[in-house]
């Protein structure tokens, strides 16, 4: 069966968004033009804060404006952040690019899958959403795996080579942005326009967008829903700035350490790729269904770590398998509850929620790793998952 072209653009577009050889080495180029590690902690602060604040406001422009541009946009902004630190590697254009990244992560995270929802719904093929979604997660981490791979070695060669590449592979993202259909409903501000009021043509396109917020968040539950999901698929996140770690941990060499993250992105994607397939045959969309996958995925990590065992470090590659799944069905979920109208400002708002437990994930787990050992961060972890997929699937009911 022939793939539509807005399909292969869309995978493309996610591919090259991903696809930065600089991803394993920056951290590494910091330390070699001078930085101390003080100062890379408050890059990687710097990133997080046009992140947090304008997430939602982002969403909004997405709604107002256009979600396709707004993809375009964020790309050649992240593009725009690698050149600044190829022409100047100091502390002040390391910040500089950082804020052009955290404004691209701002501007792309909830536009992304409202996008694609909308353009699969006006075809009435809305029940794909996590099909596609979950093809365009893997196309992702093969970008990374890519990254992971090659990075390095071009690093070495070069290191100027590694941020233009980069650079260039998100113009090309961008590109392939600007390819995409864009279908959404029509905002009720057209009349407005038509006739040069464009205050008014603001004030009801806003209006829209909020009743269509509020309206979401009337649904049965939707907030503990919203908070507990984005808890259980926010850890595994979280995990992944720590999985180098402990793969030195686990006694990998160093000298294959990228080997044991490609292996762990492969994983990921491979759940994510089949999270149509766990829709349909195993009833995933039910969120009690996803709730027992989410639950076992946090019991599978906690006996893949605890025991120290590594006959049973499969257990560990297999939690950010079903993790990177239920992440993509949990989303989905989501989107079949919210109107075009504000689709993207309320998949936006669902990020925020995701991006602040995150950070507050993150600030706990160095803590957990100074006091208690690294191991600590993969036990918690798994707790925090099965009790916030229990959680969730109370919230969300039987049946959803």
């Amino acid at each position: 069966m022939r793939t539509p072209v807005n399909t292969v653009w869309y995978l493309l577009f996610r591919f090259f968004q991903d696809c930065a050889l600089v991803y394993p080495v920056y951290l590494i180029y910091f330390r070699q033009v001078g930085l101390d590690f003080v100062q890379i902690s408050w890059l990687l602060a710097i990133w997080g804060a046009p992140v947090m604040l304008m997430e939602v406001p982002f969403g909004v422009l997405a709604d107002l404006w256009s979600r396709k541009w707004s993809l375009v946009l964020g790309m050649l902004l992240k593009s725009a952040g690698f050149i600044v630190w190829l022409v100047r590697p100091d502390f002040v254009g390391f910040a500089a690019g950082f804020v052009l990244w955290g404004l691209q992560e701002a501007l792309c995270t909830g536009t992304t899958d409202a996008l694609l929802y909308d353009w699969l719904k006006q075809s009435g093929a809305q029940a794909r959403f996590v099909e596609l979604s979950g093809r365009g997660l893997l196309a992702a981490r093969i970008g990374v795996v890519f990254s992971v791979l090659l990075g390095g070695w071009v690093f070495s060669r070069n290191p100027a080579a590694v941020l233009i590449l980069s650079a260039a592979s998100m113009v090309v993202a961008a590109a392939c942005a600007l390819l995409l259909r864009e279908s959404r409903a029509a905002l009720p501000g057209g009349a407005a326009a038509r006739t040069g009021r464009t205050s008014v043509t603001l004030r009801h396109n806003l209006a829209a967008i909020s009743d269509t917020v509020r309206q979401a968040l009337t649904v049965r539950n939707m907030v503990p829903v919203v908070v507990f999901g984005s808890l259980a698929t926010v850890v595994y996140g979280v995990l992944d700035e720590y999985d180098f770690l402990f793969g030195r941990h686990a006694g990998v060499p160093l000298a294959v350490i990228g080997v044991w993250g490609a292996a762990r992105f492969i994983m990921e994607g491979a759940g994510a790729s089949i999270s149509g397939y766990l829709e349909r045959r195993l009833g995933l969309h039910v969120p009690g269904r996803l709730a027992l996958w989410m639950l076992v995925a946090g019991l599978l990590l906690i006996g893949g770590v605890a025991t120290g065992s590594r006959l049973l470090l499969p257990l560990y590659f297999i939690f950010f398998f079903m993790m990177a799944a239920a992440e993509i069905l949990f989303m989905g979920w989501v989107q079949h509850r919210v109107a075009s109208v504000g689709r993207a400002t309320f998949s936006s708002l669902v990020s925020f929620v995701y991006e602040l437990l995150g950070l507050g994930l993150v600030l706990a787990s160095g803590y957990a790793a100074d006091r208690f050992g690294l191991p600590a961060v993969f036990i918690g972890g798994g707790l925090a998952v099965a009790g916030a997929a229990a959680v969730y699937g109370l919230a969300a009911g039987v049946r959803g």
